[in-house]
């Protein structure tokens, strides 16, 4: 039988234990509000029972361990949906911020300016000799110029706030990498005794969601360590107690250009920082691209019309309209026999327009096969009549092929990016040969041609005698930009070389005459100097008789014409459908926004559910707890006078 003090060790447990309990209910409720805080419960067990001739008596309890209330996947799940929220968030509110850019339709917008230039026309066309209607066709002109100036700046200034938003998100990402990295290290060594961390875990859970909100992330749970890696199974951003920051490199321009952790080269998607890049990238270049077309086709077709009639004195007219800055224009005179027009250097990665303009017959120039299609994204395609034709190429990155050495019988290429190289160095023979190599999701692919290529040709080593053809497209016998920076028609190569220089070869044909122009993206509007500084300069007759405003009804005529034949819209209809189509993406995002703002919200009223702190069952814990720690009190005190009894009153009869 166990003695007597045996007790009192069981009344000393049960009071230690309901202690810690009380201790930690009371840590709870001082964490009631605490963002990320799991709740926390003792998980007690009874004491080892002491085997006596009576039987199994037990010793008490004891609090075996602190448990942390949560679910693992439940926080897994928020992470992923943290990723999602954070993308969806940014992108609907930049969406808005472009929508509010282009500011369409009001009374300040494209469309109106356009609309009051039209009518101005169709006002002199009435009477042309007015000096006063003169001088509001310029208002109006200049008023077009700029409203599509500021929306160009815009645009272009809301691309660099999201660059600027990028490597503010990148910073973060960083810090909160060696954040994760030293929690990961205590942790492991607060868990190192067999107890579990709670909150630390709880600030462990709170820095991966931060840099879910930021980033697209994959968490793997190693023990006592959270690894961290880039999704879509990238490096690792974290692992155990080593943490690896992002880092970023500028191009010419100074904008965020490339991604890499450590040697391994990144595509920030998801979250924050993929939201931005998308922005950034697609959202802003795409729409700058329309507003280009859309506005070069107009200013095109008025400065025809302009350039056909005569001004107030019966002199030809001129260009109503002119561009500055990312715009060339290149004429070849006639029977200079050119192959190859350089029109266009410097330009700014994105889709860039080129006319071309062929005052004769090219019938006689090639034949039917190089004439081309004509087809939608077939570039510049000649046809048997003189006119203009349109094509449209892209400034990607500077990906091409690199002579690395070269001998009497082979040839050593290999893939570059920019300086930089991302492909194996491949041997190929100078009897012909091809080598291809996959980089950055896209397949490249460069053939030698028999007794094309000769050692020293080029001094850059860059491969241009060979033919190379990129991301599936035709091969090239020049040094290409990626995604589609050729469209090789009918004889006429459009194309973007790295470094923003479009060229227009033709086929090896002696080309007569001719006028090459490339719209950039970011080309300046305004009007000619002449024109602008004399209204009598306004060609709105057709000819020479006085009263004739035959050139100014034509242009106001414009408004109603399907300009954009390839969609059949007016410029008009044309500048709405840019505008409705942003307002469905913007749409579409804040339908996504909302859905998951949701999902974050579902899944963390079900982490709240099980892990959070409500008061009232904390209370009714609390009183619980208190009640458990006064009995074992009253067990000890009930123990302490059963002592007292056997040592102080047993053996007093015979004194």
């Amino acid at each position: 039988m166990a003695n007597i003090f045996y007790g009192l060790n069981i009344g000393r447990s049960a009071m230690l234990a309901h202690q810690t309990a009380l201790d930690v209910t009371g840590h709870n409720l001082a964490n009631v509000n605490t963002e990320g805080y799991s709740r926390q419960r003792v998980q007690m067990a009874p004491g080892m029972p002491t085997i006596t001739s009576q039987g199994s008596i037990g010793s008490g309890v004891d609090a075996r361990d602190v448990q942390r209330v949560q679910v693992s996947y439940l926080e897994r799940q928020i992470a992923r949906a943290t990723v999602g929220r954070g993308h969806d968030r940014v992108l609907a509110q930049g969406l808005d911020e472009v929508q509010s850019v282009l500011d369409e339709p009001s009374e300040s917008g494209l469309n109106a300016a356009l609309t009051e230039l039209w009518s101005s026309f169709d006002a002199l066309a009435a009477r042309p000799q007015d000096l006063a209607l003169r001088a509001q066709v310029l208002d109006r002109a200049q008023n077009l110029a700029t409203v599509y100036n500021q929306k160009v700046s815009g645009l272009a200034e809301l691309g660099d706030r999201f660059d600027e938003a990028v490597d503010e998100a990148l910073a973060d990402v960083n810090t909160a990498i060696q954040e994760l990295r030293d929690l990961n290290a205590a942790v492991a060594k607060a868990e190192a005794s067999g107890h579990q961390a709670n909150d630390l875990r709880d600030q462990r859970d709170g820095v991966i969601r931060e840099i879910s909100g930021k980033l697209g992330v994959e968490v793997e749970t190693d023990g006592s360590y959270l690894n961290l890696r880039v999704a879509g199974g990238g490096p690792y951003l974290v692992y155990e107690t080593e943490g690896f920051e992002i880092q970023a490199q500028r191009d010419d321009s100074g904008r965020l250009a490339s991604f890499h952790v450590g040697s391994a080269p990144i595509a920030p998607a998801g979250g924050e920082i993929g939201a931005y890049l998308e922005l950034r990238d697609q959202v802003i270049p795409g729409l700058q691209e329309e507003l280009s077309r859309w506005m070069a086709t107009v200013t095109d077709r008025v400065n025809a019309l302009h350039r056909g009639g005569t001004d107030r004195d019966g002199n030809p007219g001129r260009n109503l309209f002119v561009w500055d800055g990312g715009t060339t224009r290149v004429e070849a005179a006639p029977s200079t026999g050119v192959s190859k027009v350089t029109a266009g250097t410097g330009l700014e990665p994105g889709t860039h327009r080129m006319d071309v303009s062929v005052p004769t017959d090219p019938a006689s120039l090639f034949s039917t096969a190089d004439r081309g299609t004509g087809t939608a994204d077939s570039g510049i395609a000649l046809r048997p009549t003189g006119g203009t034709y349109q094509g449209e190429a892209v400034i990607g990155l500077d990906y091409h092929v690199r002579v690395t050495a070269a001998t009497d019988s082979t040839v050593s290429v290999a893939l570059y990016r920019g300086d930089e190289r991302i492909g194996e160095v491949v041997e190929v023979s100078t009897s012909g040969g091809t080598a291809s190599w996959t980089a950055d999701g896209v397949d490249f692919e460069a053939t030698v041609e028999a007794g094309i290529y000769s050692v020293g040709e080029r001094s850059d080593g860059l491969l241009t005698t060979g033919s190379v053809s990129l991301d599936g497209g035709p091969a090239q016998d020049v040094d290409l930009a990626r995604d589609a920076g050729v469209t090789l028609v009918g004889g006429v190569d459009l194309g973007f070389l790295p470094g923003g220089t479009a060229e227009v070869f033709f086929g090896g044909a002696p080309f007569s005459g001719g006028t090459f122009t490339v719209y950039a993206p970011d080309a300046r509007l305004g009007l000619d100097p002449k024109v602008a500084a004399d209204t009598d300069r306004i060609a709105a007759g057709l000819g020479s008789a006085a009263g004739d405003g035959e050139t100014a009804r034509r242009i106001a005529d414009l408004a109603a014409q399907n300009l954009f034949e390839d969609v059949g819209e007016t410029p008009a209809g044309y500048l709405g459908r840019i505008v409705q189509d942003l307002g469905a993406t913007a749409r579409d995002a804040r339908v996504f926004d909302r859905a998951s703002q949701a999902v974050l919200t579902q899944l963390e009223s079900q982490r709240e559910a099980v892990s959070g702190v409500n008061v009232d069952e904390e209370m009714v814990q609390l009183l619980q707890y208190q009640r458990g720690f006064e009995a074992a009190a009253r067990f000890v005190n009930v123990m302490d006078s059963l002592i007292d009894t056997l040592i102080n009153r047993v053996g007093l009869a015979g004194r």
